[in-house]
């Protein structure tokens, strides 16, 4: 019983320290910037099914990636090369992997926001990488900055 009341006493004692803290006195990311980039393949399965639906499962490979990215010019340019096959990425599979079926997922400044442009596709839908995408990412206190992501070399 005394351990209880103890453990009230100090919360009660704390309660003007967290209170001495606003949301409004911590600072706004500004960070607008685009830090890293990924690219998967993702398919429907033949082989492995939901045990409950009996629905094709979903799998994804990561495909090998290297990137540039220049935060003056708000670009990211992009080499991607298709892993071998392995396991469940069956040869079957990699031979259907393409430059316009693939899914990219990017790294954002801490607290950003990204929205395609010109009628680009959110990112983690497979979408055409052929041609340049163009984003806006937004930075937690509002800045906002406009990037272009392109594969530049896509190695199968």
């Amino acid at each position: 019983m005394i351990l209880k009341n103890i453990k009230w006493l100090l919360l009660l004692a704390m309660l003007p320290i967290f209170a001495a803290c606003s949301w409004e006195e911590l600072p706004s990311y500004e960070g607008a910037d685009i830090t890293a980039c990924r690219f998967f393949y993702r398919w429907a399965s033949n082989e492995y099914k939901d045990d409950v639906t009996g629905e094709p499962l979903i799998l994804e490979m990561e495909m090998t990636t290297s990137f540039s990215i220049d935060d003056e010019a708000g670009t990211a340019n992009i080499q991607v090369t298709v892993p071998n096959a392995q396991s469940y990425f069956t040869n079957e599979v990699r031979s259907q992997v393409s430059q316009n079926s693939l899914c990219c997922q990017v790294t954002l400044s801490p607290a950003a926001r990204i929205a395609p442009a010109d009628g680009h596709k959110i990112l983690g839908i497979p979408d055409d990488w052929t041609e340049p995408h163009k984003f806006i990412v937004t930075a937690a206190d509002g800045t906002k900055k406009a990037w272009t992501i392109t594969v530049t070399k896509f190695t199968k």
